[in-house]
């Protein structure tokens, strides 16, 4: 009888066993898809509140890392650094916004300037014009103020950028990067890309690099999710292309392929 009622426990306790190795199994899958909510996820978590509105909201986002004081040809062939001629394009596209904003008064265009670089006791990324209707009288001279100094932090840059334009509620959103590095502090770009490529349509923004004095092979990762990735040697190359970005893509109702 002993012997019996042994053999009923152990066969009792293998039981146990395989129903908590099924247990576990069937909660795995659950516990790994908890674990991919990266920090990036919770950062760029649109808020349910805000109210959307039709409209075009662009984020233009300049690098101003220490590379950026290197030379490259200007639109005359002369060498200046790469900080002026970005200064100069950044001003012809505020300028732009501004123009397009008075022949089309009916349509709600935002956008807002940034700088990024990693510096001692400042923010990664730094708003020099904020996101909202083109200032062009007071751009020049907040532009001016820009300088190369510190690393690169490019996915950084993109988050802040992102969160901004969240906040508006405007429809159509816009991340423009011009870079001359690769990143190399904080949050990797194509880390970040690829979090927005997965976010709700209603919630994405397109993103656009320009590779500026740099390979665009150094951004595929960005590529790979959805963003459109350009190369500019020198400030005609950089004039160029932005006026593609701006009028083929950014302020355009069908976009239209690049002139490659």
């Amino acid at each position: 009888m002993r012997t019996n009622v042994r053999g009923i426990g152990l066969f009792l306790l293998v039981l146990l066993c395989i129903y908590a190795v099924w247990l576990n199994r069937q909660s795995k899958p659950a516990r790994e898809q908890a674990a991919t909510v990266s920090p990036i996820d919770e950062m760029l978590r649109v808020p349910a509140s805000i109210a959307r509105q039709e409209g075009t909201a662009a984020a233009i986002l300049i690098d101003t890392s220490g590379s950026m004081r290197d030379p490259v040809p200007d639109a005359d062939g002369q060498s200046k650094p790469k900080i002026d001629i970005a200064r100069r394009a950044a001003g012809d596209l505020v300028r732009r916004f501004g123009e397009y904003s008075q022949t089309h008064p009916d349509r709600r265009l935002l956008v807002g300037i940034y700088e990024f670089s990693a510096r001692d006791n400042e923010p990664a990324c730094r708003s020099v014009i904020e996101l909202g209707p083109p200032r062009v009288q007071e751009a020049q001279a907040a532009l001016d103020k820009m300088f190369p100094a510190g690393a690169t932090p490019i996915g950084d840059a993109m988050i802040l950028a992102k969160r901004d334009l969240d906040l508006t509620g405007i429809t159509r959103r816009h991340i423009l990067v011009v870079t001359d590095g690769e990143n190399n502090r904080g949050y990797s770009p194509g880390v970040v890309a690829s979090v927005l490529a997965t976010q709700a349509e209603e919630a994405r923004a397109s993103i656009y690099f320009i590779a500026f004095d740099i390979e665009a092979a150094k951004f595929n990762a960005v590529k790979e999710s959805g963003g459109l990735v350009l190369a500019a040697a020198n400030e005609r190359d950089l004039n160029q292309t932005l006026d593609f970005i701006l009028t083929g893509k950014i302020l355009a109702e069908q976009p239209a392929s690049p002139a490659r």
